[in-house]
């Protein structure tokens, strides 16, 4: 059923049970006589809802005149004058009354039902353009929100990109041989970051798998062994995440942190409970390398985290003398 069709069988419904109504009291106590007259003063006077909703209302929304609006009503209510004098005299009613009288009291009557039905439709009109600006407006702000998440993740892939090949790079120049294994792992991360990460949401442990891939990369370049503390306590199978969400927080801590240090390891907590993912990231920073900021990673994830999980705690960052530490709560269900 199309929305139009939906729009009239609503509408017929609405009508024909209110007019069922007002002529059941007629009929179920005997009063069967005003019955057809009733009927069509209901019917006529439903045409004034319709003509108000097509045509008077649409008109005034050009110029917003109030005076324009009025006067359309008023010259409505004098055609309805004219007709149900047509009507009454036709079904002979109100015609015991002085000819004065009678033209009185059917503009009285006019005023009053036409009235009732052209605040009916303007009400009915006001809340139906209410609706659907909201709707659109919720429309037009979940495409900007798909837009603002495509051009951030657009730009967190790239910079993976560019900081994994700066290590590949840095192999290279030192012909490890170490760089074939590295090239390797970067083709398993960019077919996670091309193929998997257009997806809304992925599983949880693919992302957990990219960042175990990350952290063997990372191994590559590091001479001996790393001071890396990875844990992961509680089941991430049943669970999905929006995808590169957790990978800068890891990602941070290879391009600033001190990672060579086994005194002072650097830390990856991660703890699923009860449908709450809970990220707490720590690390010495380097105090060598050049770019003091932490990149644009954390800036763009922190940004799609307000927008994906507005009613989540999100990301807090704290700074103390040369550590840094990152805590992400998300309430995954």
């Amino acid at each position: 059923m199309t929305p139009r069709q939906s729009f009239i069988i609503g509408h017929i419904f609405c009508w024909t049970l209110t007019m069922a109504l007002l002529l059941t009291p007629l009929i179920k106590f005997g009063v069967t006589q005003p019955v057809p007259y009733v009927a069509t003063a209901y019917l006529l006077y439903l045409g004034t809802f319709y003509i108000n909703l097509i045509i008077i209302i649409p008109l005034w929304a050009r110029n917003k005149r109030i005076v324009s609006l009025l006067l359309a009503w008023l010259a409505l209510i004098a055609l309805y004058t004219l007709l149900f004098l047509l009507v009454n005299y036709l079904f002979n009613a109100y015609q015991y009354q002085r000819p004065r009288l009678i033209i009185l009291n059917t503009f009285t009557r006019s005023l009053i039902f036409c009235g009732i039905f052209l605040l009916a439709s303007t009400l009915y009109r006001f809340t139906v353009d209410w609706f659907r600006h909201e709707r659109l407006s919720e429309q037009k702000e979940n495409q900007h929100l798909k837009t603002e998440l495509s051009f951030l993740r657009s730009q967190i892939n790239p910079h993976f990109l560019f900081n994994t090949l700066n290590n590949i790079y840095t192999l290279a120049y030192q012909r490890s041989e170490k760089t074939a294994d590295a090239v390797m792992k970067l083709s398993g991360m960019m077919q996670y970051m091309l193929y998997e990460s257009n997806s809304e949401k992925v599983p949880l442990q693919k992302e957990l798998d990219y960042i175990a891939q990350l952290i063997a990369l990372e191994q590559l370049r590091v001479k001996g062994s790393m001071a890396l503390d990875f844990t992961i306590t509680g089941n991430p199978e049943k669970y999905l995440l929006p995808p590169m969400l957790l990978i800068p927080f890891v990602e941070n801590i290879f391009k600033h942190g001190v990672i060579n240090d086994k005194t002072d390891p650097a830390l990856i907590r991660l703890t699923i409970a009860e449908g709450r993912l809970h990220l707490f990231t720590s690390n010495r920073m380097n105090s060598h390398v050049k770019d003091g900021g932490h990149g644009v990673g954390l800036a763009n994830v922190k940004r799609r985290i307000n927008i994906l999980y507005p009613g989540s705690p999100g990301v807090n960052i704290e700074k103390q003398a040369d550590h840094y530490s990152v805590q992400l709560i998300l309430q995954l269900l």
